[in-house]
């Protein structure tokens, strides 16, 4: 039994061999290029939803209701500057929601939705510290 283990050993030894660096030779599933313009693509996504939230906590009721709160829009501003994923997504969703909701008119909507959004700028402050 030992001696047929070791014979079948040694014949599929140069198999290996031979097939490794045929496998190798086989391109990637993504190329460079389209891994960078991903990456790229990704950065300019993250970079303008952080504008977005700029916008909203830039707005003039945003700040005074902030002032109301105690809240530091500084803070808030530097704690979605870290953000990005799943989190960056939500509170870009939350911003875009008070803008679209500013330019339709409502005030009293634009009120609740600005509060959502500071509370959930309290939530990521605190999960930041």
């Amino acid at each position: 039994m030992r001696l047929v283990n070791k014979a079948l050993a040694l014949a599929l030894i140069p198999l290996f061999l031979v097939c490794t660096p045929a496998f190798a030779q086989q391109p990637g599933v993504v190329d460079a290029a389209a891994m960078s313009r991903a990456i790229a693509n990704k950065a300019d996504t993250e970079d303008q939803q952080r504008a977005l939230v700029a916008r909203v906590l830039d707005r003039a009721h945003v700040r005074e209701m902030a002032a109301r709160m105690g809240l530091s829009l500084e803070q808030a501003n530097s704690a979605v500057a870290t953000l990005s994923g799943a989190e960056l997504n939500r509170l870009a969703e939350q911003a875009q929601a008070v803008e679209t909701e500013a330019l339709a008119g409502g005030a009293s909507t634009v009120v609740i939705s600005v509060t959502t959004l500071l509370l959930i700028l309290i939530i990521v402050i605190l999960l930041v510290q």
